[in-house]
């Protein structure tokens, strides 16, 4: 292969790589270019009039959604075909399957790509390298275009979390315990903590940490204070599961044994309640009944108090 040889090849494969990097990112291209969802080519845009003749109870369907009420069939000029590309070449064969302009026979990234070409703002910045994106997932395996069952969001289900629990279902179970975040009662939903679409911090949350999340609704956790609780500091979820518990205030076990986890031998005795010691009334601890940990050390998160090095106030 000759330099000139060469450099073609390589010109040509930049150029490749140059269109598959466009497709993917979700820009829509010019008019008469095709469209990023499934013709290109030779397919000419016919209009979404010409769509309705035959699938009229789609056009229904979208008109009492988001994208119908937003003037959506007027969107470029291309209504429909904005989403499903030109379709002459469907219009021309409408019997041929390979002629049909869904967008759910895409490749998920490219079915995002679709969606994406307009919902690109704040929500959906982090989606690329989502955990969502990463395990195969696309805008429409949560949302639907035509038939959506909520009253916002145009999801697949009635209610947001119920969509989030059709993948999610040890987070359901945890919803059902004796102490939980009031999800299931509809007092907050799925998306007040998570960003489904991605985010910066760990596990979706829309905060920059866990703290910072907890702390949107439980401000007065947050300090400063004189006296401060190591544990609280690095992460509340040291000693709370937040999706619920089947112990007080989402506690991950019950006290006092959450505190001897880390307390276990320091000043007074942090003896363990063992089958032994309670079984003996001889050797049986003092603080067995209604005598926890929190019973002094009240101000578990931090405190203020001058004389408090103990959290005692």
């Amino acid at each position: 292969m000759t330099w000139k040889q060469l450099t073609a090849y390589l010109v040509g494969c930049g150029c490749c790589c140059l269109l598959l990097l466009a497709s993917a990112s979700g820009n829509p291209p010019p008019d008469g270019e095709g469209s990023p969802a499934i013709f290109a080519g030779n397919a000419e845009y016919v209009g979404s009039e010409t769509c309705a003749t035959c699938h009229d109870d789609y056009e229904a369907h979208l008109a009492v959604t988001g994208h119908g009420q937003n003037n959506f069939r007027n969107l470029s000029d291309r209504g429909c075909e904005t989403c499903h590309g030109p379709g002459s070449v469907h219009m021309d064969d409408p019997d041929n399957a390979a002629n049909w302009p869904r967008v759910d026979r895409l490749e998920p990234d490219l079915q995002s790509a679709v969606c994406r070409t307009c919902h690109d703002g704040a929500k959906q910045f982090f989606w690329e390298g989502s955990m969502h994106q990463a395990r195969g997932m696309s805008c429409i395996t949560c949302h639907s275009v035509h038939s959506p069952k909520s009253d916002t969001d145009q999801l697949q289900t009635a209610q947001p979390m119920e969509q989030c629990f059709t993948c999610h279902k040890d987070v359901r179970a945890e919803t059902w315990k004796t102490s939980h975040h009031p999800v299931r009662e509809g007092l907050i939903t799925c998306g007040d903590c998570h960003n489904p679409h991605g985010s910066a911090a760990e596990g979706m949350i829309t905060a920059v940490s866990v703290n910072e999340q907890c702390y949107s609704c439980h401000g007065e956790k947050r300090g400063p204070f004189i006296w401060e609780h190591p544990p609280v500091r690095e992460n509340c979820l040291t000693c709370h599961s937040p999706h619920g518990s089947n112990h007080l205030k989402l506690q991950r076990t019950s006290v006092p044994f959450i505190c001897q986890q880390c307390h276990a031998n320091t000043r007074h005795p942090g003896t363990l309640y063992d089958a032994s010691s309670l079984a003996d009334g001889g050797r049986a601890s003092n603080r067995e009944f209604n005598r926890a940990c929190l019973d002094c050390h009240a101000s578990i998160h931090g405190s203020n108090h001058p004389s408090s090095p103990y959290l005692g106030h």
